[in-house]
C-alpha cells in the first residue's frame, strides 16, 4: 500500500462522518491516557471543526452510532462499545505485541466440519477469519501460525458469534513438511505486507520531521488524515511470525508510529483539554 498525503486526504473527504467519529475515538486511545478513552460531544465537535466535519454531521453520527450499538454514551461521554467487549476486532495496534508469543512452528486450525451455512453467514465468517489473520487452505480449513495468546478462545468467540454454534473442529497442526510450509505461507500476501512496512516507515518518519514547522490545527488535520490509514493497516495486520515476514521492519514502523504519536500529542491535548 503506497501512502501519500493527497491520497489520504481524498479518502478522508470521501469517508462518512460515522467512520470518522469511530476512528477519532479509536485514534485517541493511541495517546494511552485513560481520560481519553471516551470523549464528550463538545470535544468531538472541537476536533471535527479542525477536520472540516460539520457539526450537524457529527451530531447525526453520534446519534446513529449509539442507536446501532457501536457507541455507548455514559455521563455525557462517548466511547467505543467494542472496547468494552472481549476479543474486540480489529486488534488495537499497540496491544498486539503484548498478545504475541514466539512461534514454535505449530499451526492453529479451525474447520467447520462439513457444516453448510447461508451465503450471508459464510461472508461474515470469511470477514472474521480475515480479521483474525486466518487463511483458508482447501481440504484443511482456516489456519494461521499459532503465535498469538488466547488465539483458540478468540477464534471460538467470533466464529460462535456468527454461527451460534460451538461444535467446530479446532486444533494444532505440527510436523508440517517443507512443501506444506511453503504452501501455507503463500496464502498470505507477505510481499504486500513487507512493502507496506517499508513504505509507511519512510513516510511517517518524514512526516514526524515536518511537525516542528506546523500549527496545531495543521498537525491535527495532517496527523489524522495519514495516521488513520497507517493505524488501520496495523490494526488489521495478521501479525505473522518472523519466520514468515519482515518482522524487523514491522517493529521499526510501530516504534516510529509511537514516536509520531508522542510528537503530535501536545497539539491534540491543547484542543481536547481547552
Amino acid at each position: 500500500m503506497l501512502i501519500n498525503y493527497d491520497i489520504a486526504h481524498a479518502k478522508l473527504k470521501a469517508d462518512s462522518a460515522d467512520k470518522k467519529i469511530l476512528e477519532l475515538l479509536s485514534a485517541t486511545k493511541g495517546f494511552q491516557i485513560q481520560e481519553l478513552s471516551s470523549l464528550s460531544a463538545k470535544q468531538l465537535l472541537r476536533i471535527a471543526d479542525c477536520l472540516e466535519i460539520t457539526e450537524a454531521s457529527v451530531r447525526m453520527a453520534l446519534s446513529r452510532q449509539t442507536k446501532q450499538g457501536k457507541l455507548v454514551r455514559e455521563h455525557g461521554r462517548y466511547s467505543l462499545v467494542s472496547a468494552k467487549r472481549p476479543f474486540h476486532l480489529p486488534r488495537f495496534w499497540l496491544d498486539i505485541r503484548k498478545l504475541s508469543k514466539s512461534w514454535d512452528g505449530n499451526w492453529f486450525l479451525i474447520n467447520l466440519g462439513g457444516q453448510k451455512y447461508t451465503p450471508t453467514i459464510t461472508r461474515r465468517l470469511a470477514r472474521k477469519a480475515n480479521l483474525l489473520g486466518l487463511q483458508q487452505i482447501p481440504t484443511i480449513g482456516w489456519i494461521r501460525p499459532d503465535n498469538l495468546i488466547n488465539l483458540h478462545e478468540e477464534v471460538q468467540f467470533h466464529f460462535q458469534s456468527v454461527t451460534n454454534r460451538n461444535d467446530f473442529i479446532m486444533g494444532k497442526l505440527s510436523g508440517v513438511s517443507e512443501s506444506q510450509f511453503r504452501q501455507f505461507t503463500l496464502a498470505w500476501p507477505t510481499d504486500k505486507l513487507n512493502d507496506f512496512y517499508h513504505n509507511a516507515l519512510i513516510f511517517i518518519t518524514n512526516e514526524r520531521k515536518k511537525l516542528a514547522e506546523m500549527s496545531d490545527k495543521d498537525i491535527l488535520m495532517r496527523s489524522f488524515t495519514i495516521g488513520r490509514l497507517i493505524i488501520e493497516q496495523l490494526s488489521y495486520d495478521p501479525w505473522l511470525p518472523e519466520q514468515m515476514i519482515d518482522a524487523g521492519s514491522r517493529e521499526k514502523l510501530i516504534e516510529e508510529t509511537i514516536l509520531y504519536y508522542q510528537k503530535i500529542k501536545p497539539a491534540w491535548l491543547n484542543l481536547l483539554q481547552a
